[in-house]
C-alpha cells in the first residue's frame, strides 16, 4: 500500500463545502435578494458556473494532480446534490455531467499544468 503526495491529495472537506456551496448559493440568493428569482429559470446553468469558480477557489494554493483530482471531486459532489434535489430526469443528468466538467475545467484552466507536445 502506498501513500499518496501531498500534492496529489484532495481536501475533502473543502471540496464538500464548495461543492455543496455551489449548487445551493443561488437559491439563497433568490430568497435574500428577491428580484434575482427572475434568474430561477437559468438555475442548473448559474450552478454550473459556481461549480466552476468554487473549484478554482479551492484549489488556489495547489499544485500537480491534485489540481485537477479536488475540482473532479468538486464537481462530483455539486452534481450528486443537484441530482438529489432535482431528481434523476434527462436534463438533470446532462446538467450533473455538465456539472463535473466543470469542476474539474474551473481547477485547471488557465494554470499551465499540462505540459506541451515534444516537452
Amino acid at each position: 500500500m502506498s501513500t499518496l503526495p501531498a500534492t496529489a491529495r484532495v481536501p475533502v472537506g473543502a471540496a464538500l463545502l464548495a461543492g455543496v456551496g455551489a449548487q445551493f448559493v443561488d437559491d439563497l440568493a433568490y430568497v435574500v435578494l428577491p428580484p434575482t428569482a427572475l434568474l430561477a429559470p437559468l438555475s442548473g446553468l448559474i450552478a454550473i458556473l459556481l461549480t466552476a469558480g468554487a473549484a478554482r477557489y479551492v484549489t488556489r494554493d495547489r499544485t500537480g494532480p491534485g489540481v485537477a483530482r479536488t475540482g473532479l471531486a468538486v464537481g462530483l459532489v455539486s452534481a450528486g446534490a443537484g441530482l438529489l434535489v432535482s431528481g434523476v430526469g434527462v436534463l438533470a443528468l446532462v446538467l450533473a455531467g455538465l456539472t463535473v466538467l466543470a469542476g474539474v475545467a474551473g481547477a485547471v484552466a488557465g494554470r499551465g499544468l499540462t505540459a506541451g507536445v515534444g516537452d
